[in-house]
């Protein structure tokens, strides 16, 4: 077993003083993969550089990093539970599968980080630079507090920003921080909308009674088949009541499919298609409402399942009623284009 080597045992080993202000290029990692024996808990950091450190599965939780600066480097795995970090800078790091539970951002700047598959679920993260990060299956907590979080690109931080007298464009979520630059771009707005609409999918239907699970079985169906399927399974967004929401959702889709045992789903149905011309796969195991006539009167796009209520009855239906509602897209497509073109 390796003995466990602390932040002062590395400094006497390296010759550092006991306050360094730069730091090239420090190996802390072990010999063999996934046993690190650097333990840096609790150390309280100031004031110093650290130019491409290696530092695979190191653990500093407990700690107190103000004013440091890291360039390029490695904190794979690294555990830096509950740490705090103020007017620190992350410069191209590498902070895969790393955990930053019960952890702390002031005023920093983590310019083009790596965050793939990094434990997030931070205590807060305030006044902080995320231009250019990669935060693919990010894991977060609602009890976080995110707020003042910087997407323009910048190698500052945030008090730098305001000392020139200037409020940068900010939001409050880091899972939401690349796309909401996007749309800060009307020219990228339009590419995100066409995405959308090329491959979105609206799944409505009851959730009681199996409703949720056979909606969650046709996700994952229709992700398979390279589509993004959308359920309205999260709290309603505090500026929209639950019709304005669904309606929203369906303006971002393709194809609507419901299921016309939900309760909802006639008024979801009707209120969609007022605003919007849509292919509809509806699908039922006992007699439909009997004004789902006059909407699919209205709507030639209108595609009906009769199914014997089992999954297997469904979907041995859905692909036929799909490559319909596919034909009606470019349909709908080119009326568009001879109407506005």
């Amino acid at each position: 077993m390796a003995t466990t080597k602390t932040w002062n045992d590395w400094l006497k080993a390296n010759g550092e003083g006991a306050n360094p202000t730069y730091i090239n290029q420090p190996s802390w990692v072990g010999t063999t993969k996934g046993n690190n024996p650097y333990d840096f808990s609790g150390i309280n950091l100031k004031s110093v550089s650290i130019n491409r450190p290696f530092a695979e599965g190191l653990n500093m939780p407990n700690a107190v990093l103000k004013n440091v600066d890291f360039e390029e480097g490695d904190f794979s795995r690294a555990n830096f539970t509950n740490t705090k970090f103020i007017n620190c800078k992350f410069n191209k790091t590498i902070l895969t599968d790393a955990s930053f539970s019960g952890a702390s951002f002031h005023n920093c700047n983590l310019n083009r980080v790596n965050l793939t598959n990094v434990d997030f679920c931070v205590k807060e993260i305030t006044e902080t630079v995320v231009y250019g990060i990669s935060a693919w299956d990010l894991k977060t907590s609602e009890t976080s507090v995110q707020s003042k979080l910087v997407i323009e690109k910048t190698y500052g931080l945030y008090s730098d920003i305001i000392a020139e007298g200037r409020i940068p464009l900010m939001v409050d979520n880091i899972e939401l921080a690349q796309f909401i630059y996007y749309l800060s771009n009307h020219k990228k707005l339009r590419d995100t909308i066409n995405i959308l609409n090329k491959r979105g999918v609206l799944l409505l239907g009851k959730f009681k009674d199996g409703g949720l699970e056979r909606l969650y079985k046709l996700r994952d169906w229709f992700s398979s088949q390279n589509y993004l399927p959308m359920i309205f399974d999260f709290d309603r967004p505090y500026s929209l009541d639950y019709t304005e929401t669904v309606v929203t959702m369906s303006g971002l889709s393709k194809i609507v499919v419901a299921d016309l045992s939900g309760s909802s789903v006639p008024q979801e149905l009707h209120a969609i298609l007022t605003n919007f011309i849509k292919p509809v796969i509806v699908y039922h195991d006992e007699a439909a409402y009997s004004m789902l006539k006059d909407l699919s009167r209205k709507n030639k796009y209108f595609h009906d399942i009769k199914f014997d209520g089992t999954d297997n009855d469904l979907m041995s239906q859905l692909p036929s009623k799909l490559k319909d509602a596919e034909k009606d897209f470019g349909n709908i497509i080119m009326d568009l284009a001879k109407e506005y073109n």
